[in-house]
């Protein structure tokens, strides 16, 4: 596990304890910082997702590319032809 890992997973597990425990308490100002530390938890996780949603290696662009006749109106090539 990463430090990031680790981080969001503290972040939830303490955010979620302090919240409740502040909101059953009445203690707004620990709620708070309760739910400042559930956000960074969500904030972790759509960063991680993001960053594996992205190729680690280039991507190469094919040699004869479906994109050659992009100009052409629809039924002119030679496939359409009946």
């Amino acid at each position: 596990m990463t430090a990031r890992t680790v981080a969001a997973i503290a972040c939830l597990v303490a955010g979620v304890g302090l919240a409740a425990w502040s909101l059953a308490n009445a203690q707004l100002l620990l709620a708070i910082v309760g739910f400042a530390l559930i956000f960074t938890f969500l904030y972790l996780v759509i960063e991680a997702a993001n960053k594996a949603g992205k190729p680690k290696h280039e991507i190469k662009r094919a040699a004869n590319s479906a994109w050659s006749m992009k100009d052409e109106p629809a039924g002119t090539s030679e496939e359409g032809k009946s």
